[in-house]
């Protein structure tokens, strides 16, 4: 691959962009094939109930525990080398997932699908460094753009697929990863750090444990209930893992995730706003598509396509995220404006009534996704310029890290918020009514019919639609009050970002904060080798560069 001066455009440069998208793409397709399929591979291999919940979650659990695992393999071994076995093994999972004839096999394929991804993901981002070093803000933008439309096309060939039988749904995975290895096989360049010190076996450890612990727990809050030891002992465990994580991280010669990186206002900053906007993600995606559903009686289908707007608006967010800062707008400019629109679109979804049109959701939707994506490409940018070359594979899953965990956090607590305001609306409503216990269950069962789109003939058709108002209205009220309050959450993390920035913008006038990548004491290399100008997102004479593919 060549360099020209002037722009510094690489010739390849937007094919390896699409190289990269399409490896990152496994990441965004294979939730949406595993909830559509995993239906009937529970039903065909007589799952129980637990087995299921389980057996839908491993995926996300086993990538959640090794995606630095992966990245600091990458920054040892080769990034690109990593991210071509990750996309084999994520292959190999969706093989053995479809083939598989118990229960077992098809968790350990999953489990195997997990971690290809978390190596895939992880990497194709961290090697956005060496494909555009000059204006990486463009290229997380074309990343994280790229992805968000390949979803949405992907998302219905996987409905499709899964439509023919659930075994098909799970090869869709092997096919991409298939494709994306092929286009990765040519014109990306390899990176790895040249004395990269001991494997961290106990950071990567510790750090394992705590996301599995901590998004295990989280995702059993909703149904289990949170002073359930399903609960609060993963949770327990993955906060003391963490807790160990940080002190060893701190102390070691050769750290896998230098926590000293965030002494970096930026990076700091960066962290508050990738919980925000996941949060916001988790809240808007999950508790909306419950509303249509239990109140509105969209079909599984509808609310796919009625969230559809959400998904293209982010695509146009990343693309003018990535101009604007290519441009030179200031990053905390682009973060004030995203958070205040997120905020807005969550209090505009508090004021959701029964007989709101779609136009109603559709229009903060649109916002909103744009926004998200105003701030996940700002945030991006520091994830892949700010660390040491050599620790740019960990550093760039740890931004994976983090999605999943204020994911699986906005998920938790937002269940948490509607269900449990739902059901003491519920039981004020039976009591205010005087509702004997023994009718109470068969209101609640014609609800769940209902709402499960059963037979209602059994019912009185007038004492069905008094109920199901009743009902509905309590949903939506509900639902207000977890937007308000997320609205509340939203805020708070707006506040710690702003005043990051704030604080990072003080220390570049005062000469202390420069561009260019950090040292692993998380101060910028360019102030210790006396070149404070150094250009934006440029990695430090990128000596982790290896030959070139």
């Amino acid at each position: 691959m060549t360099e020209t001066t002037g722009s510094r455009v690489k010739k390849g440069t937007t094919a390896a962009l699409i190289a990269l998208t399409a490896a990152s793409c496994l990441q965004v397709v294979d939730p949406t094939a595993n909830n559509i399929a995993i239906v009937g591979a529970s039903i065909d291999l007589g799952m129980s109930a637990s087995e299921r919940a389980f057996a839908a979650s491993i995926g996300t659990l086993a990538l959640a525990a090794f995606i630095l695992t992966t990245g600091s393999l990458g920054d040892r071994l080769g990034r690109r080398k990593v991210m071509l076995a990750g996309l084999v093994v994520a292959g190999l999972g969706g093989v053995i997932t479809a083939i598989a004839p118990t229960t077992l096999v098809f968790m350990a394929g999953r489990a195997t699908t997990g971690i290809g991804i978390a190596a895939a993901f992880g990497l194709s981002f961290a090697l956005l460094r060496e494909v555009l070093p000059n204006n990486i803000p463009k290229a997380v933008a074309f990343w994280l753009a790229g992805q968000t439309a390949a979803a949405l096309v992907l998302g219905v060939v996987a409905g499709w697929m899964a439509g023919i039988g659930w075994r098909f749904g799970y090869l869709l995975m092997p096919l991409v990863a298939a494709i994306a290895f092929l286009m990765c096989m040519r014109g990306l360049p390899e990176a790895k750090a040249p004395n990269p010190g001991k494997f961290d076996y106990v950071g990567l450890l510790a750090i394992a444990v705590t996301m599995a612990g901590i998004i295990y727990g989280l995702s059993s809050a909703a149904s289990a209930g949170w002073t359930s030891a399903v609960v609060l002992v993963p949770i327990g465990v993955g906060v003391v893992a963490f807790i160990v994580f940080v002190w060893w991280e701190a102390r070691t010669a050769s750290p896998a995730f230098p926590v000293k990186l965030f002494k970096d206002p930026e990076l700091a900053g960066s962290v508050a706003v990738g919980f925000s906007f996941n949060m916001w993600q988790a809240v808007v995606m999950i508790q909306l598509s419950m509303l249509w559903q239990y109140v509105f009686l969209y079909q599984p289908l509808q609310v796919s396509l009625g969230q559809m707007p959400m998904s293209i608006a982010m695509v146009i967010g990343a693309t003018v995220a990535g101009r604007l800062l290519s441009k030179g707008i200031p990053a905390a400019a682009n973060l004030i404006v995203g958070h205040v629109l997120l905020i807005g679109t969550l209090i505009w979804f508090g004021f959701t009534t029964v007989s709101a049109p779609y136009i109603f959701f559709c229009i903060p939707m649109v916002i909103g996704g744009f926004a998200r994506m105003l701030n996940e490409t700002t945030m991006g940018q520091y994830f892949v310029s700010k660390p040491p070359p050599a620790l740019t594979g960990a550093m760039a899953s740890s931004k994976t890290a983090i999605g999943q965990m204020s994911f699986a956090l906005g998920t938790a607590l937002s269940s948490t918020f509607l269900f449990g305001q739902y059901g003491r609306g519920i039981a004020e409503a039976f009591a205010e009514a005087n509702v004997e216990p023994s009718q109470q269950g068969q209101y609640t069962g014609l609800i769940t019919q209902y709402v499960s789109g059963g037979d209602m003939s059994e019912y009185d058709p007038d004492l069905v639609e008094q109920v199901i108002a009743q009902a509905s209205e309590i949903f939506v009220t509900s639902f207000n009050g977890t937007m308000f309050i997320f609205a509340g959450i939203l805020t708070v993390f707006a506040i710690i970002s702003t005043l990051f920035f704030w604080r990072a913008g003080r220390m570049r006038k005062a000469g202390t904060l420069v561009n260019g990548p950090l040292d692993l004491n998380g101060k910028p290399v360019a102030l210790s080798t006396g070149s404070a100008d150094s250009p934006t997102d440029t990695p430090d004479a990128r000596t982790d560069k290896g030959d070139q593919s």
